[in-house]
């Protein structure tokens, strides 16, 4: 069994990087093992999130005036980006965010949009749907014996088209063909669903709004992809199966290796160097990567 304690909190950041790779799994999340220079795209991505959930509270839970609402959401979204160094040749650059910001309302007018807050059990507006539960009464953690935890955040629960929504925000480089579909099947969104049915919320879609954020244009894109109850069992079945055979790697003490599409996939895996290495920890403890902890609940890396 690892020296390294298991997790206790799972989100689908850990599940997601443990079924494409759990060798890469353990190196990430369980070591923490992280790029030297954080992803320009999960810093610029959690800056728009910081920003659209300000703009949103102080709109629909204050007395703020649109305009007003979307300046303090401008200013939320130059201080959540802060001093970061974007990597040459980079879209998401502070100047292309801004651009982006007094694009994103144009195209959805806080006054006109047709997506709103759906209201709570207290009666507020739920700009935000923050949620940690046990997965399973039976999935316990394999040295405390605790249920583990499923947690997660999405931007908003919504009505939209008549309908209770998960609602979510994406940046992106691009806005192709493929873009709408590839949300059907996103466990993220299914585990959102999860989660609102589990507080009597009767979430039956996932709204997706992107902004593509390119050097010299911004455009948008909006799609809804639906959850059933089956979509819901599915993802609980399996998201409890991926766990357990997680626990098993770590009671073992080897986590098995993708050796196929995920090594090359999305510009190449973080860890290529020290997994075709025969001794893979000069790699890792040589001063190649940063240790940085993600925390599933505040979703930020210490």
């Amino acid at each position: 069994m690892s020296s390294v304690p298991f997790p206790l909190v799972w989100d689908n950041t850990l599940r997601s990087a443990f079924i494409e790779c759990p060798q890469h799994f353990n190196w990430e999340y369980m070591r923490h093992y992280k790029h030297t220079v954080p992803s320009i795209h999960l810093h610029a991505g959690r800056a728009w999130a910081k920003a659209l959930e300000t703009t949103r509270l102080a709109f629909y839970t204050s007395t703020h005036s649109a305009l007003d609402a979307e300046a303090l959401g401008l200013v939320a979204l130059v201080e959540a980006y802060g001093d970061f160094p974007p990597p040459a040749k980079a879209n998401k650059t502070l100047d292309r965010m801004m651009a982006a910001w007094a694009y994103y309302f144009k195209a959805f007018p806080l006054e006109t949009d047709p997506v709103q807050p759906y209201p709570g059990a207290d009666g507020k507006p739920m700009v935000e749907f923050n949620f940690a539960l046990p997965l399973s009464p039976d999935l316990l953690h394999p040295d405390t014996g605790e249920p583990i935890i499923y947690t997660g955040r999405a931007d908003m629960i919504a009505t939209y088209a008549g309908a209770v929504s998960i609602y979510d925000d994406k940046t992106t480089q691009s806005l192709g063909s493929q873009w709408a579909s590839q949300w059907d099947r996103r466990s993220q969104f299914t585990g959102y669903a999860w989660a609102a049915q589990a507080f009597n919320i009767p979430v039956s879609q996932i709204v997706i709004r992107g902004i593509a954020i390119l050097k010299t244009e911004i455009n948008h894109a909006e799609c809804i992809s639906v959850r059933t109850p089956h979509h819901i069992q599915e993802w609980h079945r399996q998201c409890v199966r991926d766990i357990r055979r997680a626990i098993a790697c770590y009671k073992e003490g080897y986590w098995d290796l993708n050796l196929s599409d995920g090594c090359s996939s999305y510009g190449g895996c973080l860890f290529k160097q020290p997994c075709m290495s025969s001794n893979p920890e000069p790699w890792l403890t040589g001063g190649n990567y940063a240790v940085r902890i993600w925390n599933p609940l505040t979703r930020e890396e210490t």
